[in-house]
């Protein structure tokens, strides 16, 4: 069958052989300019995926190397004792023996319990402190008061109960 039709194709006429050349040479370059809209359309939407990719890398690498430095560093003076590890906390945020005051206090059986008090702590001292007793030593805070001074420079005392 295939060669009947190409048998009657080559007894067309001169003028219908060329307008089939024309018509099969401009299908054929329909159809390359189709390949190349369709994988244009396609590479646009690759390279928009991939902007997309990176700007949420972009907002996200900045809180998932926090996260990683909060995992690294939490719980690391948890096997120190508590005292100890109240004391480490303080002077790593910068307050010094003279500012601070940490004792154990009296208790029946259950958690070792501390008193803190911290004198003159800025706004960082107070953050950091907060954040490390938990995360660092393994604190937690039981009842806690903060007093802002008297005087005119922003700075708080902290008095904390804390229990391991």
């Amino acid at each position: 069958m295939t060669w009947q039709r190409m048998a009657r194709l080559t007894h067309l006429t001169a003028s219908a052989q060329r307008r089939l050349w024309r018509i099969l040479v401009l299908a054929w370059g329909v159809g390359l300019i189709a390949a190349w809209a369709v994988l244009s359309a396609f590479t646009r939407v690759a390279e928009k995926a991939y902007e997309d990719a990176g700007q949420t890398y972009v907002a996200v690498a900045p809180l998932a190397a926090e996260i990683m430095d909060l995992r690294k560093r939490h719980m690391a003076l948890g096997n120190a004792a508590p005292l100890q590890a109240a004391e480490q906390v303080a002077q790593s945020a910068g307050i010094g023996p003279e500012r601070l005051r940490i004792l154990p206090l009296p208790g029946i059986q259950g958690p070792e319990r501390l008193s803190m008090t911290a004198r003159g702590l800025n706004l960082r001292e107070l953050v950091d402190v907060l954040r490390d007793l938990r995360l660092q030593a393994g604190l937690s805070t039981e009842s806690g008061h903060i007093f802002l001074r008297s005087s005119t420079d922003k700075r708080v005392d902290l008095e904390l109960v804390l229990a391991h």
